[in-house]
């Protein structure tokens, strides 16, 4: 999200943040946008202790969410829309709340996201439960974030597909980063206790470790971005308008 920001000239002055985004996207919108009213809503309270000028914070359902419309210029999303039953109809809300020329910029996890902590997890449930809890949110096909976005009128919409390895030494240190994306299963029919440490040693067993003894994980992801239609926007042209034709380049 940082990345495609500082590619934008633009001086976003309405910003809002979905989703506990992380010390350093906060100190990244305090810096670079200093003089910009932030709205943050989240399922809960943040626990970061980072001071934005003129900072306004509020919890969601994100289902339920009401946000007011044509009122912010930026909404950024890391690893939040995610939980959402309805990606669809969340994404029309934002459009909604973008003022014209306004730009939404997210992260969601792609169906590869954690594939091999996913099928550790299936062989440690199948072992001590005979059956598969699900343990992650569902995750949606990039075509279809791209056909929601055109179907919502986003302009220049774009879905860039990223994987990033990384590698512990300590597989509770894997565990602590997954759970902190907003990944774990949401729904009402969740399994409703939580897991002893005899299941969470059962899935570190299960999980394939490295030659040099560390623990890989690979997260697959997409950066989503589209703006909302302004009049300062290069249109298409419409079929006729050209003044010159493709033949005469092709030669």
């Amino acid at each position: 999200i940082i990345d495609s920001l500082d590619i934008i000239t633009l001086d976003f002055k309405k910003i809002l943040i979905l989703g506990d985004q992380g010390v350093k996207i906060y100190r990244y919108i305090q810096k670079r946008y200093c003089d910009s009213q932030v709205t943050i809503c989240d399922f809960n309270e943040t626990s970061y202790n980072v001071n934005i000028t003129n900072r306004k914070q509020t919890t969601i359902d994100l289902d339920l969410w009401s946000p007011e419309q044509n009122h912010y210029d930026l909404v950024i999303s890391n690893f939040f829309l995610n939980i959402s039953e309805n990606l669809e109809k969340v994404i029309n809300k934002i459009l909604k709340s973008l003022l014209p020329n306004g730009l939404f910029l997210a992260t969601l996890p792609s169906p590869e996201n954690f594939n091999f902590l996913k099928s550790a997890m299936i062989e440690t449930d199948i072992e001590l439960y005979g059956g598969a809890y699900n343990r992650f949110n569902p995750t949606t096909d990039m075509h279809i974030i791209i056909d929601i976005l055109k179907k919502n009128n986003f302009r220049i919409p774009l879905v860039n597909y990223e994987k990033i390895h990384l590698e512990y030494k300590q597989f509770n240190k894997l565990l602590h980063d997954v759970r902190s994306m907003n990944l774990s299963y949401f729904q009402k029919d969740k399994k409703n206790t939580f897991e002893k440490k005899f299941y969470f040693k059962h899935l570190e067993d299960n999980y394939s470790k490295s030659e040099d003894k560390n623990f890989k994980l690979t997260s697959n992801f997409y950066i989503v971005s589209g703006w909302k239609d302004h009049f300062s926007q290069q249109k298409p042209m419409k079929p006729g308008e050209a003044k010159n034709k493709l033949k005469d380049y092709l030669k």
